[in-house]
């Protein structure tokens, strides 16, 4: 199979500038550079606000690649074809590279340092503290080199001699006639690290280790506006160790359930009880927002307010870095007992409320029967249902299987 290829055998020159230009900022900018700068700019471009929505998609797409650490590293080294291609450059020499078994990459790139693990933290907010946004310590203890020895453990290292450096050594095991089994584990004299220190030449700061232990305190900025699950990254606090890039540090916010207010996007909703009265001749009551503020709330004149009906007030929800969600009031009317009104107001109710003509029936019809109506727990005979369905589903499954008939098929959640 034969391969051609254009151009001159140099790898070609990528544009790793635009992105940075798009957002108005330089190289070097740090990530809080990067979000500012993306707030600023979308504010203006946004299409809602009258924006240019292309310029709005380009900003946007800037800040998804620089904010994220993975993908502006890729970016800084290869442009935007290397994020579509992988990131893995795109001159004759990669390819040769690829089908060489990339040896000439593995002799150039050999002690390139790989990447630790990143390490994830939950911090619980009370919806306030996204409303109104805050800054959370956080105290994290780590790994870091070891400053006594430079992370090399200590005087008079040497390579294991049992695993000739490898960390591990191959055992092979008779499990019967003409029957062995193969299989490597670590090195029982270095313990898996490949090289041995002599007790007398063990680092005292780490006894050999090569890192040591330190707690260091974090400062998490929540902005306004901010939404559950959403992260705020550290790059490179995670745990050092020799020839390891430190991973990140990612903060995941979770919301705590606030008794008053459910969050829906930007939006606020909470739900009110009104009583009969309430709802026929009208309310005033105070909500208490999330910022201290109090709001009076009075109903609309000559409204009948019925069960489920929602009103809104305008930008009283969430603040975000556009604009101000809503807060949606979800009414409920609450219906006492028969008994909560005398003989005389319930004749006083019905000179005032409409009378209904019930429909004419023919009572002396064999097809009219009479239905009596009893209390239910709506939720007991829910969840009853629910039982009843699956226990069917499975009965049905069941019966497919005896059959031995009907496909498996996987689908993904």
């Amino acid at each position: 199979m034969f391969f051609g290829f254009g151009g001159d055998s140099k790898r070609r020159d990528v544009d790793t500038t635009r992105l940075y230009k798009d957002l108005g900022v330089s190289k070097n900018a740090s990530a809080s550079d990067i979000r500012k700068a993306y707030r600023k700019l979308a504010k203006t471009h946004h299409p809602d606000k009258g924006g240019n929505a292309e310029k709005f998609k380009a900003i946007t797409k800037a800040h998804e690649i620089l904010s994220n650490p993975e993908k502006r590293e890729t970016y800084d080294k290869y442009g935007e074809e290397g994020l579509e291609g992988g990131g893995c450059g795109d001159g004759p020499a990669d390819i040769f590279d690829l089908f060489a078994g990339g040896g000439r990459r593995a002799r150039k790139g050999g002690n390139r340092k790989r990447k630790g693990a990143d390490v994830q933290f939950p911090l619980k907010l009370e919806l306030r503290d996204l409303y109104m946004g805050t800054t959370k310590k956080l105290r994290l203890t780590k790994n870091i080199i070891c400053k006594g020895c430079n992370g090399k453990g200590g005087s008079g290292v040497s390579k294991c001699s049992n695993c000739k450096g490898q960390g591990s050594v191959m055992v092979i095991r008779q499990l019967g006639p003409n029957m062995i089994q193969q299989m490597q584990t670590p090195c029982s004299q270095c313990k898996g690290k490949g090289e041995v220190i002599s007790e007398g030449g063990r680092c005292k700061e780490c006894k050999g280790q090569k890192v040591t232990s330190i707690t260091k305190t974090l400062s998490v900025h929540v902005n306004p506006g901010m939404r559950h699950g959403e992260k705020v990254v550290f790059n490179s606090e995670a745990d050092e160790a020799p020839d390891i890039i430190p991973g990140n540090v990612v903060v995941v916010l979770q919301q705590k359930r606030h008794p008053v207010f459910r969050r829906e996007g930007r939006h606020l909703i909470m739900t009110k009880q009104l009583s009969l009265r309430e709802s026929l001749c009208g309310f005033e009551f105070i909500i208490n927002h999330l910022d201290g503020r109090k709001l009076l709330v009075r109903s609309e004149k000559n409204t009948v307010y019925k069960p489920n009906d929602t009103k809104c007030i305008p930008d009283e929800g969430m603040r975000d870095s556009f604009e101000r969600g809503h807060l949606y009031i979800e009414f409920q009317v609450e219906f006492k007992k028969p008994n909560f009104y005398s003989d005389r107001q319930k004749e006083a109710l019905e000179k005032f409320l409409t009378k209904s003509l019930p429909p004419k029936y023919d009572l002396n019809s064999d097809n009219v029967d009479e239905g009596t109506l009893i209390e239910v727990d709506i939720e007991e005979e829910k969840r009853k249902f629910k039982e009843h369905k699956e226990k069917n589903v499975y009965d049905e499954d069941e019966e497919d299987h005896e059959r031995g008939g009907g496909t498996t098929q996987c689908r993904a959640h």
